[in-house]
């Protein structure tokens, strides 16, 4: 089922992979990595509040893996939920300083208060660390560049952005998330 199932992703075919780690998940021996890559089968889709549960169970199972992890706070903070994103992301950080998902979730904290250079500096060490997932360094940038689009649109440092405050409805942060994610290639 799980090699159908990257089979039909490789070929862009969304529902049948779907059906297929759907299968995978409902077993008894279902693995972190099936409901991770059924998580992310439903952020492609924008199905994110299904793609948060299968990312949750992934951690259930394996609770070290950086990648399910980071993916699954990008979704939270993409879905307005600063609290939680930061519940799932600070572990990232005892990973170390040779770990590139330690700096990709400080970056995202540090988007979550507004400290827009800080981010951007912690994305570009993520980045520069990160030679294993490409496409994720990919998205990582579009981040960058919602930051620097926002901060231009403004007019302002984006450091000092007046109103900006995390929250559930925070447009300002949704939007550089959003911007992102929804250009978020498969990784």
């Amino acid at each position: 089922l799980l090699a159908l199932a990257i089979s039909a992703s490789t070929a862009a075919n969304s529902d049948a992979a779907i059906t297929y780690l759907r299968e995978a998940v409902s077993r008894l021996d279902a693995t972190a990595e099936m409901h991770f890559l059924l998580g992310s089968e439903y952020a492609q889709i924008k199905l994110y509040s299904d793609a948060i549960a299968q990312m949750e169970a992934a951690i259930a199972i394996d609770p070290s893996q950086a990648l399910v992890r980071f993916q699954l706070g990008l979704l939270w903070l993409t879905s307005g939920n600063a609290v939680q994103a930061e519940q799932v992301l600070l572990p990232l950080e005892a990973l170390g300083n040779n770990s590139p998902f330690s700096y990709f979730g400080c970056g995202l904290c540090h988007l979550m208060r507004d400290q827009f250079e800080d981010a951007k500096v912690c994305l570009y060490q993520g980045i520069a660390l990160n030679t294993q997932n490409l496409p994720l360094n990919a998205d990582m940038r579009r981040i960058i560049t919602a930051i620097d689009a926002l901060s231009s649109a403004s007019g302002v440092d984006a450091q000092n952005i007046p109103g900006v405050e995390v929250s559930e409805g925070n447009q300002h942060l949704q939007h550089v998330l959003l911007s992102a994610y929804q250009g978020s290639q498969r990784h």
